[in-house]
């Protein structure tokens, strides 16, 4: 039987959303007495969770009598009406629900509800103790002493001046992006600079393209957008060209640190992008989210940098070079472009906190990130090599790194006699919280290990590999 069921709400816990969406089934007459339930193994494949967590919601469902188990029948459904106060709450929500759309809950990964202690290697995560506060703080007073005694005021949508410039002369002398400061427009973060190029280029039904495996958030918020989302492969070069949907309007790409792969986009499929947007009339939206962590190899020119047509959006944050709870991002945009996005800014919350920007404005302005960025890839550059080591020696049963030579995470693929979702479940109950390949795919079909090390320490890190080691070892000696 086929039944649409979703693992993202994890409001009350994975299992129990298993079990709700499958009563909300039976309440509506979805499925029918007698309809046979996928079995708990295939269920958890499809979902990406635990197999324990399927059978902990049938057996809610059983308990209740929604569900009975048949011998060489499986698991189907009972002959039974649903209690009333299902049809109550249903009767209840009914008007809310037709005018609140389903959105994914605004939470993230969190430890387990028990409190045991979790080692996580997230993505994306910078370390908090090398945030550099002495100077982050001496740039605050400053930025409190221009602004004392100064009449409350609206500032500009697009971002105070003295930022904008900052930020412009930062991403042409350490990124090479050509652009000046009335390009740039001052965001709360990289997702809001996205939701901003949405809303002034995408209309409901309008192909917007995306990597797979990719960025979900991008994907997510694209969808909600009314976007038409058209997943394109990704390989080893990067975003395969080739497959781009020719009537796409905005293609969505990570191509000096592809997420979560790690790989960067080959010189020639650039070019061939670059070609592709202009005989489409298509923008591309370049998110350049970590490519101040880079520890070999030259540095490749930013797409926005060969593009004569101005159709790229370039995206930066500083969630992964200061830390994601400043929500400071930028779009750097051809003029009209800017223009129309800073009107939307305008809209939504008219401009970021005036403090924030003058201390980011200074931090910038006087070397600080750069002090700050030569000590943390030093310190990110030994993480990255000691996975790199790792997966030559005692990681080998694991699989083989994904070749990539920046960021703060890497991909592993995984070797063939390995599961991935087996993996990343005996691994949770060893401690260890890691997230795999098809987590962030829409069709793609490679399985593997992503591990982030920007939020752990040497020892924490290397503890994980242990672990990761020890399971590859205990299933090949079976």
């Amino acid at each position: 039987m086929d039944l649409y069921l979703t693992a993202d709400d994890h409001r009350r816990g994975l299992a129990r959303a298993i079990y709700e969406q499958i009563r909300e089934a039976i309440a509506e007459g979805r499925v029918r007495p007698g309809d046979r339930l996928p079995p708990s193994r295939d269920l958890a494949r499809q979902l990406g969770v635990s197999r324990f967590t399927v059978t902990t919601a049938y057996g809610f469902l059983a308990a209740e009598g929604f569900i009975q188990g048949a011998t060489g029948g499986g698991t189907r459904i009972c002959a039974v009406r649903p209690p009333s106060s299902i049809a109550r709450a249903r009767t209840a929500e009914a008007p809310l629900a037709a005018r609140v759309p389903r959105l994914p809950p605004a939470a993230p990964d969190s430890p387990p509800a028990s409190g045991e202690p979790m080692l996580h290697v997230r993505l994306g995560v910078p370390d908090a103790a090398l945030f550099p506060f002495t100077d982050w703080r001496r740039h605050t007073f400053r930025a409190m002493r221009t602004l004392r005694g100064a009449r409350p005021a609206y500032g500009d949508a697009a971002g105070d001046p003295k930022l904008r410039t900052a930020i412009a002369d930062w991403i042409h002398r350490s990124r090479g992006v050509r652009t000046h400061a009335d390009r740039i427009v001052v965001t709360a973060g990289a997702q809001q600079a996205f939701d901003l190029i949405l809303g002034a280029l995408v209309q409901p039904g309008d192909p917007v393209a995306v990597e797979d495996p990719g960025y979900p958030p991008f994907r997510k918020l694209a969808q909600f957008r009314g976007a038409k989302v058209v997943p394109v492969p990704v390989d080893d070069e990067g975003l395969v060209t080739s497959a781009l949907p020719a009537r796409a309007k905005l293609v969505y790409i990570t191509p000096s640190h592809q997420f979560p792969r790690g790989s960067a986009l080959s010189l020639a499929r650039r070019r061939e992008l670059l070609d592709w947007a202009r005989r489409a009339g298509a923008h591309i939206v370049e998110d350049d989210y970590d490519s101040e962590y880079r520890f070999m190899d030259r540095p490749l020119e930013p797409l926005q940098r060969l593009d004569a047509d101005e159709r790229v959006i370039y995206v930066g944050s500083f969630s992964k070079t200061l830390s994601p709870a400043l929500r400071a991002g930028f779009v750097s945009a051809p003029p009209k472009l800017a223009s129309a996005i800073a009107g939307l800014r305008q809209l939504v919350d008219w401009h970021s906190p005036e403090p924030l920007q003058l201390t980011l404005a200074g931090f910038l302005s006087d070397g600080s990130m750069d002090r700050h960025l030569r000590r943390a890839r030093r310190i990110y550059r030994a993480r990255h090599q000691a996975i790199a080591d790792w997966c030559e020696g005692p990681g080998r049963s694991i699989g083989h790194l994904i070749r990539a030579s920046a960021g703060l995470h890497v991909a592993i693929a995984l070797h063939p006699t390995l599961d991935e979702f087996d993996l990343i479940e005996r691994a949770a109950k060893a401690g260890l919280a890691v997230q795999g390949l098809s987590k962030f795919s829409i069709e793609a079909t490679q399985r593997g290990l992503t591990l982030g090390y920007g939020s752990v320490s040497m020892p924490e890190l290397e503890r994980a590999l242990g672990i990761l080691a020890a399971l590859a070892r205990r299933r090949a000696s079976r």
